[in-house]
């Protein structure tokens, strides 16, 4: 069985636009749930520009 969580937040101007976003994801899987892997992304928007970052890891208890 594998469990996920997803987080998003957003950061949003006065003028209704999405200046900078965070998103992380987690999922847990394995007969015990010993592996477990992130992914946190994050995406920054400002004077027409865009920049993204991304962060992956994973992980086993065996």
């Amino acid at each position: 069985m594998i469990h996920r969580q997803v987080i998003i937040k957003q950061i949003i101007s006065p003028d209704g636009k999405i200046i900078a976003e965070a998103k992380s994801i987690a999922m847990a899987s394995g007969d015990d749930q010993s592996e477990i892997s992130q992914s946190i992304s994050v995406n920054i928007s400002s004077n027409n520009s865009s920049r993204s970052y991304t962060k992956s890891s994973s992980s086993s208890a065996n």
